[in-house]
């Protein structure tokens, strides 16, 4: 019988044997994973598109003969990515994702100013009495050239942020130019942190309305609003008659400021607003659940074009629910909500997670449209369209030349109220003013009839032809002319605020200069007091 031969008998240690058998056992689990892992991602597109993408850059670093940017070539991969998504998406350097960061918290690391592109630098637009540009004495009207050794003049206000804005406690120097002076002001600043303002003004109109403007919905919002609403109507609650809020050029902020803000005016039970996106953990529904603080007191909203994402929120939700009316234009049609993601390098993302509707199944945004990001957004219940979008008006408000002439004519225009008999004769003097500027105001109706003069000269037409486009011309550029009279009361209006801003604050600018002139807020007052007796729904 032959004899069973043990470890020793063929010469393997007992210990060795272990250790081999657990190498063959590791080295075949290797292969396996290999195996298997190449399978994965040969069956996973994402993952074999993306060792691709980095399989051919490693063939360009290896044998490409030129100089080539790699940092570029991959940021403008990346952006083609999110092209194919929808507009809202997108990815984020780490300096752009620090100051949604920061918005998110409410405050910010900054110096109290808001400004705009200007030919010579950044332009104040207005000045927080509690922050360091106003606690040493920089003005609306300033216009800031130099911030430590950076020139501002071509950079935009959204780039001027990194500049302007900073870590709390840390300096900055501006150069300021202010009212034509021939020399300029230097300002040290220590930034501070600024508490974001959502509601710059709230108070009472003649016919006993509360007013609120609201800027934002970003953090904090909702308690902002339910202070107001607390101070303004909950201690004068025999007072007030109606609540107006103003949502026009809102354009949005965080979903959950929305629905605190929506529940403060609705009783339990209302769907405030539900969203659907594409996994199970993203549908969701937020619904009222306390009382309507006002006692259901008559609400109008005005909205426009510029009113989009949470504002709309707000909007649709008062609106199905039958609580509010809205006035003023459709809004802008953004249903869908986003969301933040950071990566490991400090960058980010932000990304389309989900759509939202309303109280009966309404989407903002068809889950079947063809275009992912657009929609018809909410229409009013009653249109009004102010003077301030008409194209004369834009064109002033776009050349910054009313802003100069209040900043330079501010104590004089002050003197009186916007329309005085005297204001006439200051209206004069900005007519002239805007023509010493450069400023020539041109319809599409005069562009139109020169760009057809300059066709007819080239394709030798008729003589009469030639002189019935240059009667049209004629006509178009003296009815160009003659907007200044048609917007007389505007321009006094807007003189008149800006002086009043530059030179008391905000708060008193509303009050004096906005709220009396506002005449969406005027049909507001009428549809609430007077409803059901409004003969139409256009305005």
């Amino acid at each position: 019988m032959p004899q069973e031969k043990t470890e020793n008998q063929i010469g393997i240690a007992p210990g060795k044997y272990s250790s081999l058998k657990w190498a063959v056992v590791l080295f075949a689990a290797t292969v396996l994973l290999i195996t298997g892992l190449s399978f994965y991602v040969v069956s996973d597109e994402n993952l074999y598109y993306s060792m691709e993408l980095a399989a051919g850059l490693n063939l360009i670093n290896l044998f490409y003969p030129e100089e080539y940017n790699t940092s570029e070539m991959i940021r403008q991969a990346r952006q083609s990515i999110f092209d194919k998504l929808d507009r809202y998406s997108g990815y984020l350097e780490p300096n752009a994702l620090d100051r949604v960061t920061e918005e998110f918290s409410g405050s910010y690391g900054g110096i109290g100013i808001t400004v705009v592109t200007h030919e010579r630098g950044l332009l104040v637009m207005s000045v927080r009495e509690d922050g360091p540009a106003g606690e040493v004495g920089m003005r609306t009207g300033d216009i800031i050239i130099r911030a430590d050794t950076t020139d501002l003049n071509g950079l935009n206000s959204y780039q001027s942020t990194y500049i302007l804005r900073g870590e709390e406690g840390t300096p900055v120097d501006v150069t300021v130019a202010r009212n034509q002076m021939a020399d300029t002001l230097e300002f040290r600043l220590i930034r501070r942190k600024l508490r974001l303002i959502h509601i710059p003004y709230a108070g009472l109109t003649e016919n006993k309305s509360l007013y609120i403007r609201i800027m934002d919905f970003e953090a904090k919002l909702g308690e902002d609003l339910l202070a107001c609403l607390d101070s303004l109507y909950l201690n004068n609650e025999d007072t007030v008659k109606a609540i107006i809020l103003d949502l026009r050029g809102n354009p949005g902020g965080l979903l959950n400021e929305a629905v605190t803000a929506a529940n403060l005016f609705l009783d339990e039970g209302h769907l405030i607003v539900g969203i659907k996106g594409r996994s199970r953990w993203r549908n969701d529904q937020f619904k009222s659940t306390g009382r309507d603080i006002t006692g259901g007191l008559p609400l109008a909203i005005l909205i426009d074009r510029g009113s989009a994402s949470a504002a709309e929120i707000m909007a649709g939700s008062l609106k199905y629910a039958g609580r509010a009316v809205l006035i003023g234009d459709t809004t802008f049609g953004k249903g869908l909500v986003q969301e933040y993601k950071g990566l490991y390098d400090g960058s980010g993302i932000r990304l389309t997670t989900a759509r939202y509707y309303f109280e009966g199944n309404r989407f903002l945004n068809d889950p079947g449209a063809s275009v992912i990001d657009s929609a018809a957004g909410i229409p009013p219940d009653y249109y009004f369209s102010p003077a301030s979008d008409d194209p004369f008006p834009l064109s002033l408000e776009a050349s910054l030349i009313l802003r100069d002439f209040a900043i330079d004519n501010k104590d004089e225009i002050l003197e009186y109220s916007p329309f005085t008999e005297f204001s006439l004769k200051l209206l004069d003097r900005f007519i002239e003013y805007a023509g010493e500027q450069g400023f020539k105001y041109e319809s599409d109706i005069s562009i139109l009839a020169k760009f057809a003069r300059d066709e007819v000269t080239y394709q030798n037409y008729s003589d009469k032809t030639l002189n019935a486009i240059d009667r049209i011309r004629r006509i178009a550029e003296q009815d160009d002319i003659q907007q200044y009279e048609v917007y007389s009361d505007y321009i006094r209006q807007r003189l008149c605020q800006i002086a009043m801003d530059a030179e008391y604050g905000a708060a008193r600018a509303y009050r004096e200069a906005i709220i009396p002139y506002r005449r969406d807020i005027v049909l507001a007052e009428d549809v609430i007091f007077n409803k059901g007796k409004t003969d139409s729904g256009t305005h």
